[in-house]
């Protein structure tokens, strides 16, 4: 309280910040699109959208609906990268046991004596996914509301 002045004034703020981008749009629109009714030419043009953005050629357009599932989280992984979707998307996709359940590594260099390097692979931590990771907690207030509703695993 002591470094609190009194006559603060609140000074506002209008900055926008970039929540969702117009790629994420396209590509939610393409994986939505494609689940509910198989590729069509409207999912197609989404991801060419979104490819053409980054400079690469249109998708063939002869994919069944479980391949250009594939196309459609390869993309979501490249263009989303560094963008803190990939954990979600996962859990959505429910293939956490393919990616999460398995060692990770780190490298040992060192240098020899003749100035060489030497690299050995080596477990950092054996990571442990359980299908349960997939589901979101139940809010307390929620099973306050409704006293059927139990909590998830």
């Amino acid at each position: 309280e002591k470094n609190l002045t009194s006559d603060a004034v609140y000074q506002g703020g209008d900055n926008d910040w970039i929540y969702m981008r117009y790629a994420e749009v396209l590509l939610n629109y393409a994986e939505a699109k494609n689940e509910f009714s198989g590729p069509d030419g409207s999912v197609y043009d989404a991801l060419d959208k979104v490819r053409a953005r980054g400079g690469l050629p249109p998708l063939t357009r002869n994919f069944s609906q479980v391949t250009l599932r594939e196309k459609i989280r390869s993309e979501r992984r490249v263009e989303l990268c560094f963008e803190e979707h990939r954990v979600y998307d996962v859990r959505r996709w429910k293939t956490g046991m393919t990616y999460f359940n398995q060692p990770v590594y780190r490298m040992n260099v060192i240098k020899n004596t003749n100035g060489s390097l030497t690299y050995s692979k080596v477990v950092l931590e054996n990571r442990v996914y359980k299908e349960s990771y997939n589901l979101f907690p139940i809010p307390q207030i929620e099973r306050e509301r409704n006293r059927k509703l139990t909590p998830n695993p």
